[in-house]
């Protein structure tokens, strides 16, 4: 019977109550964790691919308004060709010439113009008829090109009779044995319907630069660019390589992505660039579906773990509640089985470990006390000890005048018993250094100032600089800087920087009698002090018998002290 129900106990056990490690499993399955990391790295691929394509659409289209700039250009040189093997050009009949170049350009942003050194010849932006003006010549820069017997396209320049920016594509010829420059000239305007043509959307940037990298054209606000330099990101971009793309900013200050290229027949770049908003708003759109189903699984995977953790929620609480009540002190409450066994356990030590601390806080109590008795017993009887002492004294050696020294002696014993009240305070572990000067000084009021870091002093060394800080009062309140109502004594100790166990303490009288230099003799309290340093504290001590008064000098070893605090000064005046 007993081993069935042994039996029935261990199924009970198996079958209990779910554990955390259970319910946190299925948090876990219901969070969609991988299927969110999924989906945001599915996020960040398509992001980097819709960047890529918009790389290369750019790409495309900067190389595409490349060629049809280049094809524009063309033009403008097959017609100086065309014109250059005119018969009446050779033979210098410029009047029919120009109803020949006048026929060859018909729209208004281009005109020809025939130059010789003296000037220009024909011009037919103007009337015809109408002689060009003289001065008008070929820039230097210009005639040299003309002479290496070359075709070149010309930078964004300012004509003289135009009175404008122009493009000039100038031709050597021959009239009359003479070499003259023939030149196809066109506005910036003439530039301007490319970018329609190359179906650059109206929200882009798209820009033409010379080889200077000049702006010639632009699709949007031309007027106001034309001729400005690109940006300063362009510049080096263009300078490293013939095309590429970069994030950047427009001349009206847009950031943009923005693609280059540059042509190999002219040298001309082209520039093409799509508002990183609109970059952003695309990549975001495409986003958008993935953010949605992985917010709706996120959604159920919080509604789900939210059910499943009311239960530990509540357990958890409970559990804070004795942990809580047990760092008060507190009794706890009966132990109750809870729903996890995890957390049932954790109570149940919880429970053990408050019991156990509440007998060891009982007893520590005791022992606390027993020993406050002994230590007060003790320094009960070292006074009685001490008063013992005195009464033998005084009753084997007599009283006043007639024993010398024996006031001196009282005082010493007084100065002892008041070093074991300190003590007594501290339960004989230390004694503050600031608190003992305190006590030796007290009766000479605000003309003792003391100043130093807190140190605690072991027990040994409290009862020995109590002796001496008193024999040093007691010589200045009878010969030195407390004899006189203007004396002074100030005491200032610190901590020796190469040795952190020793106190340098300086004891400097001031205010009291002239001194002439050391005593002729040395003392009882002298003797005191020099054998309390050397044996106790293991220090030495170095008297300046100046003439404003004592400068006393102790180095003392503290052995025990805590190390001495930079920040709590302790300070009386």
């Amino acid at each position: 019977m007993a081993r069935d129900m042994t039996q029935v106990d261990a199924a009970s056990a198996a079958a209990g109550p779910p554990t955390v490690r259970r319910r946190l499993l299925v948090m876990a399955l219901c969070l969609v964790a991988p299927a969110i990391v999924f989906m945001a790295l599915l996020a960040r691929a398509e992001y980097g691919q819709s960047q890529g394509r918009y790389e290369q659409q750019l790409i495309a289209t900067t190389r595409a308004l490349g060629l049809a700039v280049d094809r524009q250009l063309a033009l403008g040189q097959s017609t100086l060709q065309a014109l250059a093997v005119s018969p009446a050009l050779a033979a210098g009949d410029l009047e029919s010439f120009e109803r020949q170049a006048r026929a060859a350009v018909r729209s208004k942003d281009a005109w020809i113009v025939l130059i010789s050194p003296r000037g220009q010849v024909i011009n037919t932006r103007m009337p015809p008829g109408q002689v060009p003006p003289r001065t008008a010549g070929l820039p230097p820069e210009r005639w040299a090109a003309v002479r290496s017997g070359r075709t070149t396209v010309s930078n964004l320049t300012q004509g003289k009779v135009a009175g404008q920016p122009i493009v000039a594509i100038d031709m050597p010829v021959i009239v009359d044995g003479e070499l003259y420059d023939l030149a196809y000239i066109q506005t910036p305007a003439a530039f301007a319907p490319l970018f329609a043509a190359q179906g650059v959307p109206r929200s882009w940037t798209a820009s033409i630069v010379d080889r200077n990298a000049r702006l010639v054209a632009r699709s949007r606000d031309q007027e106001k660019m034309l001729g400005r330099s690109a940006s300063k990101p362009m510049l080096e971009a263009m300078a490293k390589d013939n095309d590429g793309v970069l994030e950047t900013y427009t001349l009206d200050g847009t950031p943009t992505l923005s693609a280059f290229s540059r042509s190999p027949t002219y040298g001309w770049s082209f520039i093409v660039g799509v508002p990183r908003t609109e970059l952003e708003r695309a990549n975001l759109s495409s986003l958008a579906l993935l953010v949605v189903a992985g917010l709706a699984l996120l959604a159920i995977g919080a509604g789900a773990a939210l059910l499943f953790s009311r239960g530990i929620s509540g357990e958890v609480r409970a559990l804070v509640a004795d942990a809580r009540l047990m760092a008060s002190g507190g009794e706890m409450p009966a132990q109750t089985s809870g729903g996890l066994r995890e957390i049932g356990e954790v109570r149940e030590a919880l429970h053990a470990t408050s019991r156990q601390l509440r007998a060891r806080e009982a007893e520590e109590k005791r022992a606390q006390a027993r020993q406050q008795l002994m230590i007060n017993e003790l320094n009960h009887r070292v006074k009685n000890t001490l008063a013992t002492v005195q009464s033998l004294a005084l009753q084997s050696l007599g009283k006043g005048e007639a024993v010398p020294g024996f006031d001196a002696f009282n005082e010493r014993l007084y100065a002892l018993a008041r070093a074991h009240d300190l003590l007594t305070r501290t339960v004989w572990e230390s004694a503050d250094l600031a608190d003992l000067l305190r006590q030796t000084l007290e009766p000479y009021g605000d003309r003792a100032r003391i100043e130093g870091p807190s140190a605690a002093l072991p027990p040994s060394a409290a009862l020995a600089l109590s002796m001496v800080f008193h024999e040093l009062a007691t010589n200045a309140s009878k010969y030195g800087g407390l004899s006189t109502p203007a004396g002074r004594v100030e005491v200032t100790w610190r901590r020796d920087p190469l040795a952190p166990d020793r106190l340098a303490l300086r004891w400097v009288e001031s205010g009291g009698p002239k001194l002439t230099g050391p005593p002729s003799r040395k003392g009882f309290g002298s003797r005191l002090i020099a054998a309390s340093l050397r044996n106790e504290l293991k220090g030495e001590a170095q008297f300046d018998y100046l003439a404003t008064g004592l400068v006393c000098t102790l180095t003392v070893r503290a052995d025990g002290a805590q190390a001495l605090g930079e920040d709590d000064p302790a300070t009386d005046a």
